[in-house]
């Protein structure tokens, strides 16, 4: 692993973490939860992405060392909530809960795709453009999707703005620079292009387009139901 790549992993390790573990304490968790949701979202994509990629054991496990930057970094983000609540910040603490979730998660999104795509291509799949396009994606959303299945909330790359749509740009554009320029600057640029995509998707409540059965579908399948 190059130093950019181990750099950009860190930072998307350190951004799920704190994701996470917001995501725990908003769902009003106690301390094992938060440190359990905010590691889980930290390397959880990064399980899904070995499982698939046939590495085993994933590589969190082989080598801890984003686990413990997980729990360091929930450590230190808890220490400055305890030192907030004690302080007039914490209603600012409360007021923009939400944009510390949003950013962090496209900070996450972000690095993690373009890792996740890298990692694909370093195990020798770099000819087959669909799987590392899609285990980029993967890489990318899969911390996010588990943490919001254990606080029981509908994943939010299937619910709102553009999510998972952010990620597959930002894997398909790392794959066409990364030939032309060198790896830092492609990861960048890539890794730019999902945060910038999701900042924008997130301020405008830009989504994709969703479709809904016509009401009298709808009601002709209730009247099936009740007839059963």
């Amino acid at each position: 692993m190059g130093l950019d790549i181990f750099i950009f992993e860190v930072i998307g390790t350190i951004a799920f973490a704190i994701s996470g573990a917001t995501a725990a304490i908003e769902s009003d968790m106690d301390l094992m939860g938060i440190v359990t949701l905010g590691a889980t979202t930290a390397v959880g994509g990064g399980v899904i992405r070995d499982i698939i990629l046939n590495v085993a054991p994933p590589n969190a496990f082989r080598e801890p060392i984003f686990v413990s930057i997980a729990l360091i970094s929930i450590a230190i983000f808890l220490i400055i909530i305890k030192l907030w609540e004690r302080s007039k910040l914490a209603r600012m603490f409360t007021q923009y809960l939400p944009t510390m979730i949003n950013v962090s998660d496209a900070i996450g999104l972000g690095t993690f795709t373009v890792t996740g795509v890298n990692v694909a291509i370093s195990k020798g799949h770099g000819d087959n453009l669909l799987l590392a396009v899609f285990v980029g994606m993967l890489t990318g959303v899969g911390g996010g999707v588990m943490r919001d299945i254990f606080t029981q909330k509908k994943p939010y790359i299937f619910m709102r703005h553009i999510y998972a749509f952010a990620s597959l740009i930002g894997a398909v554009l790392y794959l066409l620079l990364r030939p032309v320029m060198s790896s830092g600057a492609a990861t960048l640029i890539g890794a730019g292009s999902v945060m910038l995509t999701r900042y924008i998707a997130a301020k405008y409540k830009l989504g994709l387009p969703r479709f809904h059965f016509p009401s009298q579908m709808r009601g002709e399948e209730n009247e099936d139901q009740e007839v059963d």
